[in-house]
């Protein structure tokens, strides 16, 4: 329906949360940072007192950014209703983090779409769902669109913008301008694939780390040393692609694809099955226990997000 006028940027002032758990609770707190109020739903009991602790902790990476100039979160801003149509009859935008299942997903979107005006936009963090498949159960299938965070939602700059068939190209271009807005750095996708596309880069790696770690290549650690210390240098300036034209020195790309082609065609084909078993699963939790020392969550949670915001002030700083 191309005739529906949708609020423009600086318009909205009310942000519907449907799903506070990580997801949710970190773009609310990106939302507040931006002098946005949010209704929130989730209906753990608990929801309410994990958003405000999530929120406070945040808070600081937040501040150290820039992002904000209140030293405290407004907390006061967040306001709990008891239903996701009562959420979405408030606000301004629909943002949704409910569970990664089609069908839950359906049955929020019809709670949603029996009271929202056409106008309002939805915005799902869904991380591998097409939208197509979400829009069956939507009315105003024009106005959903994946707006997917990477965790933590609140300091990754990154998000994929994608629409499905019936989504608008009005609305894909509003996320993407939303999305900056909240100092983000959008990407858009050009057709749908189950986990978009940034989690099938990381998986491609993560599913090489495992294989490394079933077939007794490299202890856990240094699977991950490798990453830290070797690759991940590199891509906090620059992805992969550039990665691999530079390799090639005065002539770039073509120089080694014609040096190393036939090499790298052997690298990057799988040579291991990677199927998780009860075996394989154990040890996998017996390599998290490696890799992290035997500290809690929290405390790596802590650690890495305040290394981020040093690596984003460092990314910034060289336009990267």
């Amino acid at each position: 329906m191309d005739n529906i006028i949708y609020k423009k940027i600086d318009e909205i002032g009310v942000v519907a949360v449907l799903g506070t758990g990580s997801v949710g609770a970190s773009w609310i707190a990106l939302f507040l940072a931006h002098g946005l109020e949010v209704i929130a739903y989730d209906p753990s009991p608990n929801a309410p007192e994990n958003v405000n602790d999530f929120v406070s902790n945040a808070w600081p990476a937040l501040c150290e950014l820039g992002r904000t100039k209140l030293p405290h979160p407004p907390l006061d801003r967040i306001r709990f209703v008891s239903s996701a149509g009562e959420a979405a009859r408030m606000a301004d935008v629909i943002q949704e983090n409910c569970p990664e299942h089609l069908e839950i997903k359906k049955q929020l979107l019809y709670e949603v779409e029996a009271v929202a005006a056409p106008s309002k936009i939805i915005l799902s963090s869904t991380g591998g769902i097409p939208p197509s498949a979400m829009q069956e159960a939507c009315t105003y299938p024009e106005r959903l669109v994946v707006l997917h965070p990477f965790n933590p939602t609140h300091l990754i700059p990154l998000v994929e913008v994608v629409g499905g068939r019936k989504t608008s190209p009005v609305v894909v271009d509003w996320a993407m301008d939303f999305a900056r807005s909240l100092h983000k750095q959008p990407i858009c996708l050009h057709a749908e694939t189950n986990g978009h596309m940034a989690n099938r880069l990381q998986f491609a790696l993560m599913r090489e780390a495992v294989a490394c770690l079933q077939d007794g290549i490299a202890s856990a650690r240094d699977i991950d040393a490798a990453v830290r210390c070797g690759l991940g240098p590199r891509w906090a300036l620059m992805g992969g692609l550039l990665t691999l034209h530079l390799a090639g020195g005065d002539k770039g790309m073509q120089g080694i694809l014609d040096h190393a082609g036939q090499a790298i065609q052997e690298w990057w084909t799988p040579s291991a099955s990677v199927t998780l078993t009860p075996e394989l699963v154990q040890k996998l939790v017996n390599a998290a226990q490696e890799v992290s020392q035997g500290e809690s969550v929290q405390h790596w949670v802590k650690w890495r997000d305040e290394g981020l915001v040093d690596v984003l002030k460092l990314q910034e700083k060289l336009g990267a």
